[in-house]
């Protein structure tokens, strides 16, 4: 019954992690699909490139999910090599004690010896047969049942270590195919951001395209700061903490506050908070403690993070390749909110970073540590 009982926990836990992996699988596919008509409708370059990282993001925790389900599949058939090396020996023993007891038998009853040294059938298909059960004693029978209860169970499980093997075969391919197929979809974003580079039309639209991502921010802020009023009470906490809060991940500003023409693309914003390029998957902390009021994707931003700090001030925390928070929430300085990632990002690997005071911003740099 143990014996069963792990076997039916073994099986459901990779049944239920198959299941959660071909929904992934099918967000994925519609994702690309998605990609392919923006391709063809000739659409914005933002839009184009936030639905790209959305199809990069998902390709890489579709990877990680395969290599999870991997692991979880070789250490499973690593179980049942073990127990299959235990039955083995078991096996061997109790079918050596019983062609003894049959070799007793035999030589009282000669007329079935033949059969049973020299059947081309299996030991638990001779003894299956009616005869020797009748004449075996009580203790032999017992025996009997106990090797036929080991057989079955070394039958099963070498089928499904089989299966299992077969299925890591297919898990290396389907990893080989989902990495060239992550590796097309960076060179795409790269194709389009160099043509961003070289064609100054490009540039004009891409830059309407990040004033407008900027002005549907400031919609989103200036609705929930009529909101957040309401309830607003209480001295502020980030205004007493100026100049001594805690950085939001580890790295490098590669864009301060204010007016900036990008290096590469030559477009011309503002920046409303500071861009700190930093390691691809490394933490992002809550720089202070407050109540999460969007957790979603945002154009021009990527994955998003909007902190209400509940006393005037919002931080804002972009281009996370995962979000760890959820809408509503509760959290406390240094919470880990999300991962650095490169949604929505130009640049690569970063975390744009903002604060908001009365909903305007502020520099950053001026209430860091």
């Amino acid at each position: 019954m143990t014996w069963l009982c792990i076997m039916l926990c073994l099986t459901t836990q990779l049944s239920q992690k198959q299941k959660e992996l071909d929904q992934l699988k099918e967000k994925l596919t519609g994702v690309r699909s998605e990609i392919n008509q923006l391709e063809k409708q000739k659409i914005g370059t933002l839009a184009h490139i936030e639905k790209i990282d959305e199809g990069i993001a998902l390709t890489i925790t579709y990877i990680d999910e395969l290599t999870a389900q991997e692991t979880r599949e070789r250490n499973t058939v690593q179980e049942l090599s073990k127990n299959i090396a235990k039955l083995e020996g078991k096996m061997k023993h109790r079918k050596d004690d019983l062609r003894e007891r049959l070799v007793r038998l035999y030589k009282w009853t000669p007329f079935y010896k033949l059969e049973v040294l020299f059947s081309s059938k299996s030991l638990p298909q001779i003894l299956s047969s009616s005869y020797y059960l009748q004449i075996l004693a009580k203790n032999d029978q017992k025996a009997f049942f106990e090797f036929k209860s080991d057989w079955e169970r070394y039958i099963t499980d070498k089928r499904l270590r089989e299966e299992l093997i077969e299925r890591l075969e297919q898990r290396k391919k389907d990893k080989e195919t989902e990495l060239a197929r992550l590796n097309d979809e960076r060179r795409l974003k790269k194709n389009i951001l160099d043509k961003v580079a070289r064609e100054e039309s490009e540039k004009i639209k891409l830059e309407k395209e990040l004033k407008s991502a900027q002005r549907k921010l400031e919609e989103l802020i200036v609705k929930l700061e009529k909101e957040r009023v309401k309830v607003h009470t209480g001295p502020s906490y980030v205004e007493n903490q100026r100049g001594t809060l805690t950085w939001p991940c580890r790295g490098t500003v590669v864009t301060q506050f204010g007016k900036i023409i990008h290096p590469k693309y030559n477009t011309k914003t503002k920046n409303n908070g500071i861009d700190i390029s930093a390691s691809y998957g490394d933490n992002v902390h809550a720089v202070a403690p407050g109540k999460v009021v969007y957790a979603d994707r945002f154009m021009g931003y990527g994955n998003m993070v909007l902190v209400d700090h509940l006393d005037g001030f919002y931080s804002l925390y972009g281009h996370l390749a995962e979000i760890l928070v959820d809408i509503g929430q509760q959290i406390t300085e240094g919470r880990i909110i999300g991962r650095i990632g490169e949604s929505g990002s130009l640049s690569g690997p970063m975390l744009h970073f903002e604060l908001r005071k009365d909903g305007k911003p502020v520099d950053p740099l001026a209430y860091l540590r």
